[in-house]
């Protein structure tokens, strides 16, 4: 008798949507709503919670004084995927929010219906905007899909940075932190080499002559297993993440297994090392490690903890070309509200992508502004130059790059993630003897067939 296999993490997913679905549903639906100063509400959905959550009230408070049309009011939904899941269950059941923070995937999700799409081309107001054409280039790429639509504009961008200890630096008199993965390779070997963390006073040292045999080295680099340092490594060495049309990936070719190596060899080498969550960031702030590369924006989390100097610079370069990638999400304007309020929420998402506003927005996040002449800003200068490392982000600007932007593209990074875990798993073992570059290339293989199976779901 065969046993059925019950996947209950999908019968509850399932059950939260339809649950969703039918409180949303039995709320009221999409009318326009005014303050009792006579002000159309706007309802907008985030997931920016915290130190970012309050930089993003006050500055839609600052819109909602700025005229007397509109009144935007938030709602805060936690985390991305629940977001996810709320956007989806409302769009169920017909009655969404006006404006939503959203990663492609969803964008791509909600608009694939053609003639059905969830999300409004927002290219007639663009058109009608003299703004859009000071939009970064990577970024007025990342918003527009098929027959040059345009569903969206974007919101909290960010790149990966490296955050380094100025003092390691000095001790091993370098004058500037690696700007190549090779450079990385060859000072964190040098860290963890020559410096050492004292037992008394907890602090980073020069090793002595006769040491301690006990004594702790420091640590060249620590990193979390995160596909997107991956993917720019490939993208730096001149390969790809996917063929052209998105269909399937290219994760099992040579220039892929050279990327993961290097992870795997500074891992084996001693001079790094893999944490989990946020430990590598904590390791950092205990002067623990001397370089860890994170997103730009967790700087705005970190530096209240840092007590010794420290930088931030541009993610190392790679063998043949500079490239970056970007993360972050768009904001999108939704079909179902009425054409008052999709002028409304234009007239926010406009105002939030002027160059002041996405000025103010970085210099307070350590998120990257969408316009170009918002460098130009005399407060924005003056910002770079009392803020040492502000701009580490931008300067990867001209040079970022997307992920695929596919519904599959997120289970995809899923299943890299998971390759990358167990290959490192493998290598860290003592008692590992192989071919590092064999057990690369066989999980990376295998896992490439299952990231092109997940593609072929969502291809029409």
């Amino acid at each position: 008798m065969q046993v059925l296999k019950v996947n209950y993490k999908k019968i509850l997913s399932v059950l939260f949507i339809v649950a969703l679905v039918f409180s949303l549903g039995c709320s009221k639906k999409n009318e326009d709503v005014y303050t009792e100063q006579g002000k159309l509400k706007i309802k907008f959905w985030h997931a920016m919670g915290g130190i970012l959550g309050k930089v993003l009230d006050d500055l839609i408070a600052e819109y909602n004084q700025s005229q007397d049309k509109y009144e935007v009011h938030t709602e805060f939904m936690g985390r991305y995927d629940i977001l996810e899941q709320k956007i989806i269950a409302s769009v169920m059941a017909e009655n969404t929010p006006d404006i939503a923070q959203m990663y492609e995937g969803v964008t791509m999700f909600l608009t694939r219906d053609k003639g059905e799409e969830s999300l409004i081309d927002l290219k007639p107001y663009v058109d009608k905007w003299d703004g859009y054409k000071d939009i970064f280039e990577v970024f007025q790429r990342n918003s527009t899909y098929d027959e040059g639509k345009i569903y969206s504009l974007p919101f909290n961008k960010s790149f990966p940075a490296m955050m380094y200890n100025k003092d390691i630096l000095k001790l091993l008199n370098i004058a500037s932190p690696p700007k190549t993965w090779a450079e990385l390779r060859t000072i964190g070997t040098r860290v963890h080499k020559e410096v050492v963390v004292d037992k008394e006073t907890s602090l980073p040292r020069l090793r002595r002559e006769k040491e301690d045999p006990d004594v702790v080295p420091m640590m060249g680099y620590g990193f979390v297993v995160d596909p997107w340092t991956l993917e720019i490594m490939l993208l730096q060495n001149g390969g790809e993440m996917t063929n052209k049309d998105e269909s399937q990936v290219k994760f099992d070719s040579d220039v892929s297994i050279d990327a993961m190596k290097f992870l795997v060899d500074a891992v084996r080498e001693g001079w790094a090392y893999r944490t989990q969550g946020y430990n590598h960031q904590n390791d950092f702030s205990a002067q623990k490690v001397a370089f860890i590369i994170t997103s730009s924006v967790s700087r705005k989390y970190m530096e209240r903890k840092l007590v010794f100097p420290f930088s931030v610079a541009p993610i190392p370069m790679g063998k043949k070309k500079d490239v970056s990638i970007v993360s972050g999400t768009n904001i999108s304007v939704f079909s179902s509200s009425t054409k008052k309020r999709q002028d409304g929420a234009w007239d926010f998402v406009k105002w939030f992508n002027s160059p002041e506003i996405t000025a103010r927005w970085a210099m307070s996040t350590f998120y990257v502004p969408t316009r170009k002449s918002s460098l130009e800003l005399p407060m924005m200068k003056k910002w770079l130059k009392e803020t040492e490392g502000g701009d580490a982000a931008m300067l990867q600007l001209p040079i970022g790059e997307l992920e695929p932007r596919s519904s599959a593209w997120y289970r995809c990074r899923i299943v890299l993630r998971a390759s990358m875990e167990k290959i490192l798993s493998i290598v860290e073992k003592a008692s590992f003897k192989g071919d590092s570059r064999e057990i690369i290339s066989q999980n990376l293989k295998a896992d490439t067939a299952k990231m092109n199976k997940e593609l072929k779901k969502y291809i029409n």
